[in-house]
């Protein structure tokens, strides 16, 4: 769930500053937050510097004045739009551009700490006050009376509490764990009870995986795994012990999914037409391959920039822990032979010494 939901609040590392902040962003806003209420996820996100910085909300000013540069930024709408588009609402959840204006005045002033800031929380959150707009407001048809920073709490309010964010967050729930075009009866159910209990995330969940199609055999290895999802399976089944994370991590960056790398703001796409194609297949196959003929350095720690380098290139590495090759019929017994019978068929006529590499390869365990 903390990488679902930091996906679906997803900020780039390689923005600026983010760099910095994506880490304690995990560990602070979604962590902690994940099998909670959505409205407690919601704030903790809105509030982390990572994201007011990342969505620009930290420029969002009422005031029109100068800043110290001479310059006259005057509102950002980005974050604004974003939280209702990507976050609560969903595209069709019946907000206006008007929605997103008054959105972003009432966010105005929202930001994080500088130096001589005072803060009394954890996060580095700031509101400057000199750049909100403290105007009585009409909020997706709320009256927000004139404030300060409880102007924002308001409006985060309305949209955790909004049944289009209940169906947008329902959906990409069902998607992520069941079919990439989940069943509108389970979308329905989740959503009852995500309204139901007050967007408890764990409730939600329940129901999810109590529910008939969620069980349903059409709905079995339905789904095909991310890169993500692929390498870190891959290296649980086979129990290798990882001490040198580059190789998983260069697969990653091949294969277009680098760590906290999503650079827009709806973060990666976990339906397979994203990542089934011919070169990434390729790609994971020789990652199959090497990890279960004990090739791949993950126990072997780089001591030299020139060892460095040559991990993940396919040379061999100058120094390598002693490692040995998958046992398949371990790897079977821990996957439960799962497998089909024309994979199994092609395994068993098919060298020993490879077996572990098509179980890794094959298409059962491409999908979960």
């Amino acid at each position: 769930m903390v990488d679902f939901w930091y996906n679906h609040f997803n900020v780039d590392a390689a923005k600026g500053r983010d760099r910095l902040w994506v880490g304690a962003y995990e560990q602070q806003a979604i962590r902690p937050y994940a099998l909670g209420r959505f409205r407690d996820l919601l704030g903790a996100t809105a509030h982390h510097p990572a994201m007011q910085y990342y969505l620009d909300n930290f420029q969002n000013r009422a005031d029109n004045h100068p800043d110290a540069q001479g310059n006259i930024r005057g509102l950002n709408e980005n974050y604004a739009r974003e939280l209702m588009e990507l976050h609560t609402l969903g595209v069709d959840g019946g907000y206006t551009q008007q929605d997103v204006l008054v959105l972003a005045r009432i966010l105005s002033g929202w930001g994080f700490s500088r130096p001589g800031q005072q803060t009394d929380n954890t996060f580095g959150f700031y509101f400057n006050p000199k750049r909100h707009d403290f105007s009585d407001k009409v909020f997706l048809g709320h009256t927000i009376k004139s404030g300060g920073e409880s102007q924002g709490e308001e409006a985060l309010d309305i949209l955790a509490h909004s049944p289009a964010t209940a169906r947008h967050i329902s959906y990409q729930i069902a998607q992520y764990f069941v079919s990439d075009l989940p069943p509108t009866t389970l979308v329905n159910n989740l959503t009852h009870r995500y309204l139901a209990t007050d967007g408890n995330i764990r409730e939600v969940l329940n129901t999810l995986f109590h529910s008939q199609e969620f069980w349903d055999a059409k709905n079995f290895n339905a789904k095909f795994k991310t890169p993500y999802q692929y390498a870190i399976s891959a290296v649980r089944a086979t129990g290798v012990e990882v001490e040198n994370t580059r190789p998983i991590s260069n697969l990653l960056q091949q294969l277009g999914m680098p760590l906290y790398g999503c650079q827009t703001p709806d973060g990666y796409k976990n339906t397979a037409d994203v990542w089934l194609n011919p070169d990434a297949m390729n790609r994971r196959l020789s990652f199959a391959a090497a990890i279960a003929n004990g090739n791949l350095p993950l126990s072997a720690i780089p001591t030299n920039i020139e060892q460095r380098e040559q991990i993940g290139t396919g040379q061999k590495p100058l120094q390598k822990s002693p490692s040995i090759p998958v046992d398949a019929w371990q790897l079977t017994n821990t996957l439960g032979n799962s497998l089909s019978m024309k994979t199994q068929n092609a395994i068993a006529s098919s060298s020993p010494q490879i077996h572990s590499a098509l179980i890794l390869g094959s298409p059962e365990f491409m999908h979960h």
